[in-house]
């Protein structure tokens, strides 16, 4: 499945030598977002892809042990919730990356403080969706794209966990 709105050679490309400018990568993520929303399943495939590789995350979840296979967990209705509220989350970090970007950060790890997701889960959330992106899109995405969701993925999990780290830490007990 590829991008159907748009192709790898109409979108602006970023020049390798400046991966680390945040403002044109959350650019360049937020006009591929449109297609990436177009993934079918975009949500449980993200979902089903992270508690596939992290196990120990179902029970967070409430999700049966007995799935074991990707296949299995993206056909399961438990996933169905915390899918869409993760690329809720995420879509709204994306759009507001260039104007309210902090601000939204701030109110997402208010959010997930809440929750109890932990800063050590913050990272696989992003890899995972990255994960489906490449996979779903590979044959559209260019070099660059890929780079800059990778980038994009990066800064929002460490700004997510910087903000995380000023709420005063849980008991595990």
């Amino acid at each position: 499945m590829g991008c159907a709105s748009s192709s790898a050679a109409s979108r602006p490309v970023i020049p390798s030598s400046i991966p680390g400018d945040f403002s044109i990568i959350a650019q360049q993520v937020k006009q591929m977002w449109p297609d990436v929303k177009k993934i079918d399943k975009l949500a449980e495939k993200t979902f089903a892809h992270l508690l596939y590789k992290y196990p120990e995350f179902k029970p967070l979840y409430h999700i049966p042990e007995a799935y074991k296979t990707e296949a299995d967990l993206l056909n399961a209705k438990e996933i169905q919730e915390p899918s869409e509220r993760f690329i809720s989350f995420y879509g709204e970090v994306i759009e507001n990356s260039n104007t309210r970007f902090n601000e939204v950060v701030r109110e997402k790890a208010t959010d997930l403080y809440l929750r109890n997701i932990r800063t050590n889960q913050i990272k696989v959330y992003g890899e995972s969706l990255v994960h489906v992106i490449q996979y779903e899109l590979s044959i559209n995405l260019t070099v660059e794209e890929r780079q800059a969701w990778q980038l994009f993925s990066s800064e929002v999990s460490r700004s997510l966990a910087v903000e995380m780290s000023k709420f005063p830490r849980r008991s595990i007990v």
